[in-house]
């Protein structure tokens, strides 16, 4: 090679070396990262897998505020089902107890949870439930608070299981805003929001199963 031809290879490698060093230096970057981009990845596509349930589940979610008739913004209600989407690996194939005498009222929550993998068994007793916890494993329980007569009945079920040792995570979803009260004893949360209960239960989720 000349040293004419020799001084053309290397002023044209020096035009192309910063490129190439970018080029390289993102190769370096996707190696030492590999894990965190494959699951940013899953993330992102499990995300887009809600668009095909999204009509599905915005139905739901409106249908369950609408019958607790509470004031939920657009943006509360994208956070919810964000929220539920992303912990929905979690919640697959966990059991969920339900409590409630009028379980009607609570079919679209039951059906967004079942929709993201969710075992929601439905019951209308505390009989009933004390013995689905001394015979089944249970993530949550979910109970409203007036039934059987009794205005506390709620309650006083999450305290005899604290009593037998069958206490799981209790959520009390009534029908009254909880704003600025106390939160009652042995009650992980209690609220009226449908959108607020998506993130209690989240929030048991990611608790017991990360």
């Amino acid at each position: 090679m000349s040293q004419t031809s020799a001084a053309i290879w290397w002023i044209e490698l020096i035009k192309i070396s910063p490129g190439l060093i970018t080029v390289l230096f993102c190769i370096v970057l996707v190696i030492l990262n590999r894990k965190t981009l494959t699951a940013m990845l899953e993330r992102m596509t499990k995300f887009k897998g809600l668009g095909l349930e999204a009509e599905f589940a915005t139905k739901e979610l409106d249908s369950a505020i609408a019958s607790h008739q509470v004031a939920v913004s657009a943006d509360d209600r994208k956070g919810a089902l964000k929220r539920l989407n992303v912990t929905s690996p979690l919640l697959r194939d966990a059991r969920v107890l339900w409590v409630d005498d009028e379980p009607a009222s609570t079919r679209s929550e039951r059906a967004l949870l079942e929709k993201a993998g969710a075992r929601v068994t439905t019951v209308k007793t505390s009989a009933d439930a004390e013995r689905e916890l001394m015979e089944h494993e249970y993530l949550l329980v979910i109970t409203d608070l007036k039934r059987e007569g009794n205005a506390t009945e709620g309650l006083d079920f999450v305290r005899r299981t604290v009593a037998s040792g069958t206490y799981r995570w209790a959520i009390a979803y009534v029908a009254t805003d909880q704003w600025g009260k106390p939160r009652p004893e042995y009650l992980f949360a209690i609220t009226n929001r449908p959108d607020h209960l998506i993130h209690y239960i989240c929030d048991v989720a990611e608790r017991e199963r990360l």
